[in-house]
């Protein structure tokens, strides 16, 4: 599996698909141990393989995001913001793009997936959504606003917040991190932005490239 991992759809990519994979060597094994934390693979012997829950979103995915090229493109595109050719707002915006474009063919599964354990927190809400004013859960998948009024409130240059640093912001606190050579302040406030006529909503941040 890290084999695989390291060499993603190579039989898709040009001659330079050896510069392309998922993840790193320090990366791919957490990786997995996420993929098992959540229940979505489990390991049987020296196999690991996918679990009733890990079929089920399987077969509930598009073809084009369980793209493993896909991921190994966006492995390379990080490469290349770390290394200053490609801006990493342009390819925020890129994600964002995406994204949107995916609901719009796919529209809500809402109804679809009915077979997913959404388990909340027990502590219910972690507080309230800066755009909105909504509760703010958590859920299987991440942080979401239960108004579901748009804004991005679990992820920040795509690096997860944790719920220590999503509850600092919901309480009006800045939080900072380094991520892919980055270092981040995010800020307790909402960022609007206008991408092909669609307006999108996360925190604030600033960031510069980590010395040395």
């Amino acid at each position: 599996m890290l084999s695989a991992m390291e060499h993603a759809s190579a039989a898709d990519f040009d001659e330079n698909a050896e510069k392309k994979g998922i993840g790193t060597p320090a990366t791919r094994a957490t990786v997995i141990e996420e993929l098992v934390a959540h229940k979505y693979v489990k390991r049987e012997g020296k196999k690991v393989i996918a679990t009733e829950d890990g079929n089920k979103l399987i077969s509930l995915l598009p073809d084009k995001i369980k793209s493993a090229k896909l991921t190994a493109d966006w492995e390379s595109d990080f490469l290349e913001i770390e290394q200053g050719k490609k801006n990493a707002d342009d390819f925020i915006l890129e994600i964002q793009k995406y994204i949107s474009e995916l609901c719009d063919e796919y529209g809500s599964v809402d109804d679809k997936v009915s077979f997913v354990d959404r388990k909340e927190s027990s502590a219910g809400a972690i507080g309230a959504c800066p755009k909105c004013g909504k509760e703010i859960k958590s859920g299987k998948f991440g942080f979401y606003c239960t108004g579901k009024c748009g804004m991005n409130t679990s992820a920040v240059f795509g690096k997860k917040l944790t719920e220590s640093q999503l509850t600092k912001l919901l309480s009006g606190k800045s939080i900072s991190f380094t991520s892919n050579g980055y270092e981040t302040t995010v800020y307790p406030e909402v960022s609007e932005r206008e991408y092909n006529g669609k307006t999108y909503y996360s925190w604030k941040s600033s960031g510069k490239k980590k010395d040395g």
